[in-house]
C-alpha cells in the first residue's frame, strides 16, 4: 500500500514494445530451440535444459503485465501524455493485490443488493450505499475496478442503478437532472468510476461490451457517464444508443436529460463529438434533427449544442481529417432528401444559433462544395473537380444544407460574405479570357469555381423564407460574385479615386440587377424568369468588355464576347432562372 512511483510514460511505453518483441521472437524460435536442445541431451545442456528459456519468456510477459498496469494506473491518476518522469504514490504495490481487493470489495457490495432486493426499505438501501463507499480512494487502479465490476457482473451491475432510478419517473428512458445526478454521485458514483476507468484501460471483459451497452435503458447508461469521465468510446457508444432512438420515444413529454447529459460532456471533450460525427454518417442527422434540438423540454438547449459545435469544428479543432469528414457528414445529414430542417412541421430557424455557428466554420470548406457544383456543370473539367471525402457529397445535398442555413438572416449574410471570401481568394483577374492556352486554362478553371460558389448560394436561396426586397437585394448581390474579381485585381488600381469608382460602379450594377429582379417578383413587367436571367447574364458578359476598356486592355471580338456570356449563362442561368421561379411563381 502507498507505494511511491516514478515512470518516464514515453520510455516505458517503448520498453513494453521491445518485451512484446522477446516474447515474439522466443515463441517463434521455441519449439526448434526445444527439439534441438532435447536431441542435444544433457550432456551438453546439464539438467536445466529449456528452462532457461521458459522463463526468458516468462520474464518478459510477466514484466510487461507489470508495467502495463502501472502505466494504466498512472494514466487515470496523471490524464496527461506528456514526457519524462512522472511519480505518483500507488494503492496497490501490485495488480494481483489490486485484483484481490477489488473482488473483496465487490462481496459486500453484491450482498447488500441480494438483502435491499428483498427488503426494499431505506435502510437496506443505505447499507448498499455504504458499501460501495469502501471503493472510494482505490478507482484510480483500473484492475481494482476491473476486479469489482467482474465480480459483480454486469446483471448486479445494472440492477444497483435500477433499484436507484426505478422512483424517479421517467429517469430510466429519459435520463436524471442535474441536481438528481449529483445526488447519485455520492451514492453509486464510485460504481460509474469503476466502470469508466476499466472501460477506458481496455480492461472488461466481452460482456461489458455490446451485450451490456444493448440490453441495458438509456438512462442508465447516460447517468454512468454523467458521473464519470468516459472515453471517447464510451461516450460515443452511448451517445449512438441515446441518439439512435427512434424520434418517437423521445416526444416532448418530459425534460429529455440524456440528452443535456451528453451535451454537457461533450462540452467537456468536444474532440469525441468530432469523432463521432466523422465516424457515424447518421450521427449528424440524429443529433441535430429539429425535434431533438427544439424539444427537448431542456432551456437554451439548442444553444448548448451550438456551443458544442462551436468547439468541436471551428479551424484546428481536433484533428483536420477527422474535422473534415465531421462536416461531411454534417452537410449530408442536414442537406438529405426531406431535410426537417428546410420546410415540413418545424417552421423557420430564424435566430438559430446553430445556423449561426456552421454558417460562421463552413467557409474554409467552400471550395469543395463550389467544386461539387462545377464537377456537375463541367464535366469536362477535372481540374475543378471535389476531392475525397467532398467528392461524396452529392449537390443537391450541398444546396439543402445551404438552404437549412439561410433561412436564419445572420447565418445567409455570414455565407454571402464567405462567398465573396472565396471569390476574392480565385484573384481570376490575373488571367486574361483569352490568349495564352496557359493562362487561359487557368482562368477557365478559377471562374468556373466562382460559378460554382455562385451556384451553390442561388441554389441554397431557394429555401430560404424572406421578403421580396430581401430576396431581391441576396440574388442581386449572388449574381455578381462571378464578375466582381474584375475589382482591382486584372487591372491593378493604384489611385483610390479610380478604386472608389470602380466600387460605385459594381453597387451599380448590383442594383441594375435588383431592379430587374424587383420588378419581375412585383410582376411589373411581361419578363418571364428565363428573360430576366438571361438579361442578368448578358450585362455580366458586358461587363466584362466595358472593364477591359476602360482599362485599356484589348477588348473581346463578338465571338469571344459569346463564349464569356454562355459561360456566365452556363454556370449560373439554370439556378437564377430556378430561383427566380420558386420565389416568383
Amino acid at each position: 500500500m502507498g507505494e511511491f512511483v516514478g515512470i518516464d510514460p514515453r520510455g516505458a511505453e517503448q520498453l513494453v514494445q521491445q518485451m512484446s518483441t522477446g516474447k515474439n521472437v522466443l515463441a517463434s524460435t521455441r519449439h526448434g530451440l526445444e527439439t534441438a536442445i532435447a536431441e542435444a541431451g544433457e550432456a551438453w545442456t546439464g539438467q536445466q535444459g529449456v528452462t532457461p528459456m521458459h522463463r526468458s519468456w516468462a520474464f518478459f510477459d510477466e514484466t510487461q503485465r507489470d508495467l502495463k498496469w502501472r502505466m494504466d494506473t498512472l494514466k487515470q491518476m496523471v490524464p496527461t501524455s506528456g514526457n519524462g518522469l512522472m511519480s505518483v504514490i500507488f494503492t496497490f504495490g501490485s495488480e494481483n493485490e489490486a485484483a484481490r481487493q477489488g473482488k473483496a470489495d465487490a462481496a459486500p457490495i453484491a450482498e447488500a443488493l441480494r438483502k435491499h432486493e428483498i427488503e426494499s426499505s431505506v435502510e437496506s438501501w443505505r447499507k448498499v450505499t455504504a458499501a460501495t463507499a469502501v471503493m472510494k480512494g482505490k478507482l484510480n487502479d483500473p484492475a481494482y475496478a476491473a476486479a469489482v465490476l467482474s465480480a459483480l457482473g454486469p446483471e448486479k451491475f445494472r440492477a444497483l442503478f435500477m433499484h436507484w432510478m426505478k422512483n424517479r419517473g421517467p429517469a430510466m428512458d429519459k435520463g436524471l437532472s442535474p441536481n438528481a445526478i449529483k445526488e447519485g454521485r455520492e451514492t453509486l458514483g464510485p460504481l460509474a468510476e469503476a466502470y469508466a476507468n476499466a472501460e477506458r484501460a481496455g480492461r472488461l471483459g466481452e460482456e461489458w461490451q455490446g451485450p451490456f451497452m444493448k440490453a441495458t435503458q438509456p438512462g442508465v447508461l447516460t447517468a454512468i457517464v454523467a458521473m464519470s469521465k468516459p472515453s471517447t468510446k464510451l461516450l460515443n457508444q452511448v451517445a449512438l444508443k441515446v441518439l439512435g432512438r427512434p424520434l418517437t420515444a423521445d416526444l416532448p413529454t418530459s425534460e429529455n436529460w440524456n440528452l443535456n447529459v451528453l451535451v454537457e460532456a461533450y462540452d467537456a471533450n468536444p474532440q469525441a463529438l468530432q469523432t463521432l460525427l466523422a465516424q457515424n454518417k447518421e450521427a449528424a442527422g440524429w443529433l441535430l434533427h429539429p425535434q431533438r434540438v427544439r424539444m427537448s423540454g431542456i432551456s437554451g438547449f439548442e444553444g448548448k449544442v451550438a456551443g458544442v459545435l462551436d468547439k468541436a469544428l471551428k479551424p484546428g479543432a481536433g484533428v483536420d481529417s477527422v474535422r473534415e469528414q465531421a462536416w461531411v457528414n454534417i452537410i449530408r445529414g442536414m442537406g438529405a432528401k426531406d431535410s426537417p430542417w428546410i420546410g415540413g412541421g418545424w417552421g423557420t430557424f430564424h435566430d438559430s444559433p446553430i445556423s449561426e455557428t456552421l454558417a460562421k466554420y463552413v467557409g474554409p470548406y467552400l471550395d469543395q462544395l463550389a467544386r461539387g457544383q462545377s464537377k456537375r456543370d463541367s464535366p469536362d473539367l477535372p481540374s475543378t473537380f471535389p476531392t475525397s471525402p467532398w467528392d461524396s457529397v452529392h449537390t443537391d445535398e450541398a444546396s439543402r444544407f445551404m438552404g437549412g442555413l439561410m433561412q436564419d438572416k445572420d447565418a445567409a449574410q455570414t455565407l454571402m460574405k464567405a462567398s465573396q471570401d472565396y471569390t476574392q481568394s480565385l484573384d481570376i483577374g490575373r488571367f486574361r479570357p483569352f490568349g495564352d492556352e496557359a493562362v487561359q486554362a487557368e482562368y477557365t478553371k478559377r471562374e468556373a469555381l466562382a460559378g460554382g460558389a455562385a451556384n451553390l448560394m442561388l441554389s441554397g436561396s431557394t429555401h430560404a423564407e424572406w421578403s421580396d426586397d430581401e430576396y431581391a437585394d441576396w440574388l442581386a448581390t449572388v449574381a455578381l460574385l462571378p464578375i466582381s474579381w474584375l475589382s482591382n485585381k486584372y487591372w491593378p488600381i493604384q489611385d483610390a479615386t479610380v478604386a472608389t469608382a470602380r466600387d460605385a460602379g459594381l453597387d451599380e450594377a448590383k442594383d441594375g440587377f435588383k431592379g430587374l429582379i424587383t420588378d419581375y417578383l412585383d410582376k411589373k413587367t411581361p419578363a418571364t424568369a428565363a428573360s430576366v436571367a438571361d438579361s442578368i447574364v448578358q450585362q455580366q458578359a458586358d461587363w466584362v468588355n466595358d472593364s477591359l476598356a476602360e482599362h485599356g486592355q484589348k477588348p473581346l471580338t463578338e465571338a469571344q464576347r459569346n463564349v464569356v456570356r454562355m459561360s456566365f449563362r452556363g454556370r449560373l442561368f439554370d439556378a437564377l432562372k430556378k430561383a427566380l421561379e420558386q420565389r416568383g411563381g
